[in-house]
Order: C-alpha cells, then structure tokens, then sequence
C-alpha cells in the first residue's frame, strides 16, 4: 500500500474545527511547549492571521483528508515557520512534505523556525528541508528552544 499524496492548499473555515482538536491534544501541546487556547481564543488568533495577507497559511492534507495546518508570518522583521501535525498523523513524513511545499510558494529567505529542545521529531523535519540550527535560547514563556534558519 503506497502512502497518501501529501498536499497544501489555503485554509477553509471546515478546516479550523480539526486545527482545534489537534491544538487540544495534551500530548501534542506538551511535545511542542506550546499552550492550549480556548476555541474562542484558537478562532479569533486564526481569524487574525489569515486576515494578514503577508502570512501564509495553508491546510495540509494527506489524500483527502486534514492531518494539519503550515504557516510563515513575519516576526520582528524575520519571516518565520511553523505547523502542527495531528497526532494521528505523526510519523509519516506529513510536515515534511508539507513544509517543502510551502518554502517552494515563499522566495523570501532566510526563513527561521523555533522548536522546543524536546521537539527531536520538529527538529528533523526542518533539517530534512535545509534548516540549520544556528542558536539556543530560553523564549518569553520560559520555554528552551532551538532557533533553525534556512538561508
């Protein structure tokens, strides 16, 4: 049995329920060191961000259905990246995939991405697409990350 086809396309509003329930996942939100929203709360950030149009913000599927979101945003002057995968889904090559798609639409480097020093799984990924680790530091929240840059 072949693996599903891995696509990206722009987010619909039937896509954010399915965002919202990958978000939720305790285990999911531990391994990326990244806080639960509350639907309200998950609704009016993604509402903000697809309202911006120098962001990018794509659905990825694999064959016909949803396993995750991929976007880039600007940050402080650094075009930035990042995704999150259901749970379900980990393990099959889906964010890559999906992120060598997206670095395919965006001609701005370099692009940065910052990863939990837990995240092993984040980290091979954007290896696997030319990421380099270039820096470590603890963010805002207290998290100790690993800051990758494609060039």
């Amino acid at each position: 049995m072949s693996s599903p086809v891995v696509s990206i396309r722009p987010v619909e509003d039937d896509d954010l329920p399915i965002f919202l329930t990958h978000q939720e996942d305790p285990v999911a939100s531990a391994m990326a060191a990244f806080p639960t929203r509350t639907p309200e709360a998950f609704y009016e950030h993604f509402a903000l961000i697809r309202a911006n149009p120098t962001n990018y913000i794509r659905t990825i599927l694999a064959g016909d259905i949803v396993v995750g979101d991929i976007m880039s945003w600007v940050h402080e002057g650094e075009r930035e990246v990042g995704y999150w995968i259901g749970r379900d889904h980990w393990g099959r090559g889906y964010a890559t995939a999906a992120l060598r798609l997206l670095l395919a639409e965006i001609a701005e480097r370099p692009i940065v991405a910052h990863v939990a020093l837990d995240n092993i799984g984040s980290r091979r990924v954007l290896e696997h697409c030319g990421f380099m680790v270039v820096d470590e530091a603890v963010a805002e929240d207290g998290v100790h990350e690993r800051i990758l840059r494609l060039d």
